[in-house]
């Protein structure tokens, strides 16, 4: 893919051409030229008087980008060994890059991207010349503290592959610039759900539910009570504080808001949904903490899930198993994902070829939006149990993602997950929890943003 401007050839050609003409006083204009010869008035032995022409002021051009790398590697940070998983097709175009801008893919895998991009940029020499980092870590911190780059004036972002992104195209940017790009983004963050249990329950099927638009808080709870009168655990989710930011943003909710930079955990939306967290908890007690029982052969009813995780949940399980968006609370109109685990590719500071990197990693994989969901989808097809679940997880990729993104500012998380627990365990009302952390929690978003 052809993402940035290179100067032709031809035109350098003519560039050295013109500067000549400029250093022997011509114009960059052979028309103007000869107008600007002396006027032949017909008059023999007479001659008009010579004006002194002036050099033409010229704008030093562009230096072009240098897209050959050398023999030096291109080196991709990340923390899960990501060659491993590069399908044939994606081999290919790495060796076809590979010739192209002279240079060696090399994937550095690190436990911790964001540490080791903040020690090796301090040493003076970035760790990788693209990392993947999770969106949490970057903003605002990388950003304000100078780690990362912008990259507005480095690629051409009007180009389909990027500007159709939506997604990265939002979340990737910061105070009006543009920091990290990402291949077509295709997560998902739902609902496994037991559907041989549900059966043998005589109780509704959530797809079917949330396929006429009724899938909401009130049939979940219904169903959740049904399935604890049945002796069976009804949800399990991996933490009260993502169960919370999951019903807030179900809820048409926010935790803080990103544009004012203010907290704003008592809006309606949210603390109508804060009430609801408490009552799963403490009045119908309907949240699983049993960390033993297993998901998948009729024990658990709900888990809540990443489209990585068929792979535990759903491949080779015994029993049927769905997967539904998080039921829609009272506020909202639409079906959402509501999503913290966003992570997107940044050009560290020091990196000085950013134009080729992006160039290059851009020819790494596929950036057509929906061809890149197709392939995502193709790769899950195996690990799904029946087409609705497949049904479901292609709409989540096209769907709005409510980024929960508070672990961004510094000391947030602490002080909000604090409240969190304390409302799911009893020790405070929603209204008592918030109002007392409400001054804290504003104060962590003042310090990261430099307020």
């Amino acid at each position: 893919m052809k993402m940035l401007k290179v100067w032709p050839i031809v035109l350098m050609f003519a560039l050295i051409i013109n500067l000549v003409g400029c250093a022997s006083g011509g114009s960059d204009n052979p028309a103007n030229n000869n107008a600007n010869q002396p006027a032949n008035t017909g008059n023999a032995g007479t001659t008009a008087p010579e004006e002194k022409a002036e050099d033409p002021k010229t704008e030093d051009p562009k230096p072009e980008p240098i897209m050959d790398f050398g023999g030096k590697p291109l080196r991709i940070g990340q923390w899960w060994g990501m060659d491993a998983y590069l399908n044939d097709e994606e081999k290919a175009l790495q060796k076809k890059v590979e010739e192209k801008y002279n240079t060696k893919i090399e994937y550095v895998t690190v436990t911790d991207t964001t540490a080791r991009l903040i020690t090796s940029s301090v040493a003076g020499e970035p760790f990788a010349d693209i990392v993947m980092i999770p969106l949490r870590e970057a903003f605002p911190k990388l950003v304000v503290e100078g780690y990362v780059q912008p990259i507005d004036d480095v690629i051409d972002l009007s180009l389909p592959a990027f500007s159709e992104n939506l997604v990265t195209m939002t979340n990737g940017k910061f105070q009006d610039k543009q920091y990290g790009i990402s291949e077509p983004y295709a997560e998902s963050h739902g609902l496994y759900y037991d559907k041989t249990l549900l059966q043998k329950l005589g109780l509704p099927d959530p797809y079917e539910l949330q396929e006429k638009g009724e899938w909401t808080w009130d049939q979940f709870l219904e169903i959740l009570k049904s399935i604890k009168a049945g002796g069976k655990v009804p949800l399990h989710v991996d933490s009260e504080s993502l169960l919370a930011s999951i019903l807030i943003y179900t809820n048409e909710g926010k935790i803080e808001d990103d544009t004012t930079n203010t907290i704003a955990l008592d809006s309606p939306n949210t603390m109508e949904a804060l009430q609801f967290y408490n009552d799963l908890y403490n009045v119908h007690k309907v949240i699983h903490k049993d960390e033993q029982v297993a998901f998948g052969d009729g024990g658990i009813a709900f888990v809540n899930g990443y489209r990585w995780d068929n792979l535990g949940y759903v491949k080779d399980k015994p029993n049927d198993i769905g997967y539904v968006y998080f039921p829609k609370g009272p506020k909202a109109t639409e079906y959402v994902v509501p999503y913290d685990k966003m992570n997107l590719w940044y050009i560290p500071k020091g990196v000085k070829n950013a134009e080729a990197v992006l160039s290059a990693f851009s020819e790494l994989f596929e950036f057509d939006v929906k061809k890149g969901k197709d392939i995502k989808l193709q790769k899950e097809e195996p690990n799904m149990k029946n087409k609705e679940s497949l049904d479901t997880m292609r709409k989540m990729f096209d769907s709005t993602y409510k980024i929960i993104n508070y672990k961004a500012y510094v000391g947030l998380s602490d002080v909000v997950e604090e409240a969190f627990m304390n409302i799911a365990s009893g020790k405070e009302s929603p209204t008592t929890a918030i109002e007392r952390i409400k001054p804290m929690a504003q104060g962590a978003i003042d310090v990261s943003t430099k307020k």
